[in-house]
């Protein structure tokens, strides 16, 4: 989709996580790669303190378009690895509300009751070193309302006016 969009002349990207609980970190990596041309999507510590960096992925299609990462409290695990790797690298703007805060690496184990047990082994960081567990990632341009629908209207708005003013900053040509 973001090929074809860049291809098809787009001039800028609106890239909408609110409501999105996120996905395997695998995918995370690969959409966040194609806006890094760079460094460290994520990194994760264990509980022993072993650090594990996520570098960015070669061939990224979408390096230097204007972009806007819309998030609300609904944005959760990879949805905050995208949003907080485009906020500590500066490569666009967040704009919404903060993000649910899931930044836990979490393992299931079958008991032998046939029951299971999910276990947090490890946290998500940021490129920058935050955290995301518990705090999530707060936008650079906060936009919420009491009414949910007002609220999601204006963020979208808000994104349009401060990719047009990105835009208009461009170099002719680009």
């Amino acid at each position: 989709a973001i090929g074809n969009a860049v291809d098809s002349g787009a001039r800028a990207l609106i890239i909408d996580v609110r409501d999105n609980p996120g996905g395997l970190l695998s995918a995370a990596i690969d959409v966040t790669s194609q806006f890094l041309e760079k460094g460290l999507v994520l990194y994760e510590v264990d509980g022993d303190g072993m650090r594990t960096n996520f570098n960015v992925r070669d061939g990224g299609i979408a390096t230097e378009i204007p972009l806007v990462v819309l998030t609300n409290e609904g944005s959760a695990s990879a949805s905050e690895i995208l949003a907080g790797a485009v906020q500590d690298y500066e490569r666009g703007l967040v704009i919404g509300s903060t993000t649910f805060g899931k930044g836990t690496v979490n393992t299931f184990r079958r008991l032998g009751n046939g029951a299971g047990l999910y276990m947090s082994v490890a946290r998500y960081y940021t490129p920058a070193g935050r955290v995301i567990e518990d705090v999530g990632v707060v936008p650079d341009i906060e936009v919420s309302s009491r009414d949910r629908q007002s609220a999601e209207t204006d963020q979208v708005n808000r994104a349009m006016e401060e990719l047009k003013k990105q835009i208009s900053a461009l170099p002719q040509g680009k």
